[in-house]
């Protein structure tokens, strides 16, 4: 690691001088619970004050976070109270280091303590808990390269050196590498994924008919799912790495669609299977512009006449505006070689392999805001 990604390394894990946690508490936001606006003096607790301050707070917060979830305190304290030297004998850790971690975990919101020593979770803790569901699964998204990526975000724009995550060393031979956390990688996807279905009904957005649906880089098959019960005579497929669709059984199975799909391992870049509707959501982002041509030119070529191309990504805005997709943009460009786009940038990708934009709709909206999702769809001409 390089010293500017050391220093931000150590910046990030380091308390500074001043407040310390208050004991007590269960779960953030709560009267025990340590805030980075205690640094805030009277002249600059305002609202600009606040939202600065917070926003260099995920250098204290996340970090513990991460490292709680990584050694299974959470599991371990899943329904009972334990000491620091009980966690470390069953963990392998340091007692003294693990202390210490467990207390910072009660000044996040994630721990609660008793005067006895003893620690168990916090209401927020059990919401990330083995037995949680779907917010335990997001939790482990934060995979040791993605956060040294994210790290590095500066000296990559100094550099604008382009990365290639195929390369030895990149997120995908990382992946390849290490299947216990890819399957965990996969789960979290699967979550980012889980509320789009709902998006989609509540946007009223019904697919095109077809009669065989590919879902391409489909994971767990979490949309592949919605089609399928939107087009109950259709047959899917999912297509990925295999340690991607490892959970994709059991989902299938819980949503009751396994007995009409298949699931087909292999590379994108290679060939496609053959279908009538191909899905991209949330794919081709993780790409640059070359490989994102040779994704669809594929997509195309499994594809019949008049048949469709359904793309799911965070389209940004033709004008620039505080929108989450330019937060994504950055994360894929440090960590994929990849970018968000324009509406326009995607058809001058995607039309000239044989596709024609017939409509997009806007899914996702919150509370009234900007829809931060698109769905694209295309006619293969």
């Amino acid at each position: 690691m390089s010293s500017t990604r050391k220093a931000a390394a150590a910046a990030a894990t380091a308390l500074p001088d001043g407040p310390r946690p208050r004991p007590g508490g269960d779960g953030a936001g709560s009267s025990g619970t340590y805030s980075v606006l205690d640094f805030l003096t009277d002249g600059e607790n305002d609202a600009a004050g606040r939202q600065l301050v917070q926003l260099f707070s995920g250098y204290l917060y996340t970090p513990v976070a991460v490292a709680i979830v990584e050694l299974g305190i959470l599991g371990r304290l899943a329904g009972k109270a334990l000491t620091p030297e009980d966690i470390a004998k069953d963990a392998g850790t340091d007692p003294d280091a693990t202390g210490r971690l467990l207390r910072a975990g009660m000044a996040v919101g994630l721990l609660s303590g008793d005067e006895d020593g003893r620690f168990r979770l916090s209401a927020a803790g059990e919401r990330l808990g083995p037995d949680a569901g779907r917010l335990g699964e997001m939790a482990v998204l934060w995979l040791e390269p993605i956060r040294e990526a994210m790290v590095g975000l500066a000296e990559h724009v100094r550099s604008g050196q382009q990365v290639d995550p195929a390369a030895p060393g990149g997120f995908w031979d990382y992946l390849g590498s290490h299947p216990g956390e890819a399957v965990k990688f996969a789960r979290a996807m699967g979550y980012a994924t889980s509320r789009l279905p709902a998006a989609l009904d509540a946007a009223g957005y019904r697919p095109p008919a077809a009669s065989r649906v590919v879902d391409v880089g489909g994971n767990r098959g979490t949309m592949l799912a919605w089609l399928l019960k939107a087009l109950p005579d259709a047959a899917g497929v999912i297509f990925d790495r295999a340690e991607a669709m490892a959970t994709a059984p059991d989902f299938l199975g819980a949503a009751g669609v396994q007995h009409r799909t298949e699931l087909v391992p292999g590379s994108f870049f290679n060939e496609v299977p053959e279908g009538d509707l191909h899905l991209l959501s949330r794919v081709l982002h993780n790409w640059d512009d070359k490989s994102v041509r040779r994704i669809v030119a594929n997509c195309a070529k499994a594809g019949s006449r008049g048949g469709s191309l359904v793309v799911v990504e965070y389209v940004l805005p033709a004008v620039p505006e505080p929108a989450a997709g330019h937060l994504m943009d950055v994360m894929m460009m440090v960590l994929y070689g990849g970018r968000e786009r324009t509406l326009e940038q995607h058809r001058a990708l995607i039309e000239p392999c044989g596709y024609a934009l017939r409509e997009e709709y806007p899914v996702g909206a919150v509370d009234g805001g900007q829809p931060p999702l698109r769905v694209l769809e295309f006619v293969r001409t």
